[in-house]
């Protein structure tokens, strides 16, 4: 299974989205950030399939900050956009107390039964999808930790350095999803 996850930006993107998108990378172990520059969505898909990417992560922006997150699948010379998650806030790594830079952590984990019932369990397939994540029982060792939290109103996503128990990542808030496949969107 493919294990590499390109995270790029909208063309000219402000410097709290580029932030935004370092700290995604920084996060996801598997992950690999690419200048976007003036490439199309086509150059885009000739790059992911070239370094046998699964995926594509655009951060969209509105107004300087970071709106949503565009999940793309190459096919051949294009991208396929498969769902929109679109974010209701932003904080930034430098931006949490008490936060560290997870050096060093090769796995990213999702502990399945800590997903809270509501917007965060309909968030959980998306995320899987976009960051695949291992699902474990208990998240333990030398790994980040995805967690959803939340409840029937919205979900925050955070990445959680298992050995400190300190955030290690960007935290967002999903406030709806945007299927392209099924063309739905939730909650």
């Amino acid at each position: 299974m493919k294990k590499l996850l390109l995270i790029t930006t909208s063309r000219e993107p402000s410097r709290r989205t580029r932030s935004f998108a370092k700290d995604l990378n920084l996060a996801i172990p598997y992950s690999r950030r690419l200048n976007r520059g003036k490439a199309t969505y086509g150059e885009l898909a000739s790059r992911a399939s070239s370094l046998g990417a699964y995926g594509v992560l655009v951060v969209l922006e509105k107004r300087g900050n970071p709106s949503a997150l565009l999940f793309t699948k190459p096919e051949g010379l294009e991208l396929r956009k498969a769902f929109l998650l679109k974010l209701g806030g932003v904080t930034l790594l430098r931006e949490i107390p008490g936060s560290q830079t997870p050096l060093g952590l090769s796995e990213l984990a999702l502990a399945v039964k800590t997903i809270p019932e509501g917007v965060p369990e309909l968030l959980a397939p998306y995320l899987i999808e976009c960051f695949r994540p291992s699902l474990v029982e208990r998240a333990e060792g030398e790994l980040v930790e995805l967690k959803i939290l939340g409840g029937s109103t919205g979900a925050t996503v955070a990445f959680i350095c298992a050995t400190t128990d300190r955030e290690c990542g960007p935290r967002f808030v999903v406030v709806n999803v945007f299927d392209y496949l099924k063309h739905s969107r939730i909650p």
